[in-house]
């Protein structure tokens, strides 16, 4: 039996995180189930008892795979709640990442794809665990408005299952879809949702118009 293996680039990261990387690259070369622990030590040069002291079994290397995908798809949003700055520019923002998530910008959602789209269920497992923690950080974000008067409790409330869905259903559209096509609608999109809840955009003159 023929012995799959590459040469790693050695990167500036921890042993655990370089065997993630490799186990990751072994998993969309090979696919998981015809990876083997060996495999993972060989291509990572790390050698089996190294391997075994970071994960217990292949399951355990699987979902650090899992976590470190969804990590990178949930990165930026991150940074978009955590930033300091006007909080419907961000919102608008994190709803615009979330709903198309562009190739120019993350190859996150290239990398899930190669990895599972052979596997719609293992998907399904990273997109879960994506939409979970976009919930808190929407949630976050939403917060923030209303607690400085800007957005409208009751309309975030409604908002913030909406938005979810949506963009849960455009996760999946997504899957087999280039990201240009899920653009065309997503500016007008966010412009609805933005006047929706806060409370002044409803009376702010169109076009720059003031009515003095």
């Amino acid at each position: 039996m023929a012995i799959f293996a590459f040469k790693f680039i050695a990167m500036p990261y921890s042993t655990r995180e370089q065997l993630i990387d490799v186990a990751r690259q072994l998993f969309a070369r090979k696919g998981v189930d015809a990876t083997t622990m060996g495999d993972i030590a060989i291509a990572s040069e790390r050698g089996r008892r190294t391997v075994y002291t970071y994960f217990r079994n292949k399951k355990e290397v699987y979902a650090a795979v899992l976590q470190s995908e969804s990590d990178a798809l949930l990165s930026r949003l991150e940074a978009i709640v955590e930033r300091k700055g006007e909080v419907t520019e961000r919102l608008r923002e994190f709803l615009s990442v979330r709903l198309v998530q562009r190739r120019e910008e993350s190859s996150a959602a290239a990398s899930l794809r190669a990895l599972f789209k052979p596997d719609l269920r293992r998907m399904s497992r990273v997109r879960c665990m994506v939409r979970e923690r976009a919930m808190a950080l929407l949630h976050r974000l939403l917060a923030e408005g209303v607690d400085t008067g800007i957005f409208d409790r009751s309309r975030c409330a409604l908002l913030e299952g909406f938005a979810l869905d949506c963009m849960h259903a455009m996760d999946i559209a997504g899957a087999d879809t280039d990201a240009s096509g899920l653009a065309v609608s997503a500016d007008a999109m966010l412009d609805f949702i933005i006047s929706d809840i806060c409370p002044g955009a409803k009376n702010m003159p169109e076009n720059g118009d003031n009515h003095e």
